[in-house]
């Protein structure tokens, strides 16, 4: 958890002082969003699992 923390505070420490970085990081989410949008709903179902696979992985390597 402290880890999770941690790396949160330094991602938005760099989106907060690099510009660039942060328009990089825009576009790609709109970019996202925008091919999302043409394969709804499937689209938001495979992210969904996908998420819900990232999500167990990761608490099933915390557990070891």
């Amino acid at each position: 958890m402290a880890r999770l923390i941690s790396f949160c505070g330094m991602t938005g420490g760099f989106l907060m002082i690099s510009p660039k970085l942060r328009e990089d990081v825009m576009i790609g989410f709109s970019a996202v969003s925008t091919t999302m949008n043409d394969y709804s709903p499937y689209s938001y179902i495979g992210a969904a699992i996908a998420i819900f696979a990232l999500l167990t992985l990761g608490l099933y390597g915390g557990a070891h």
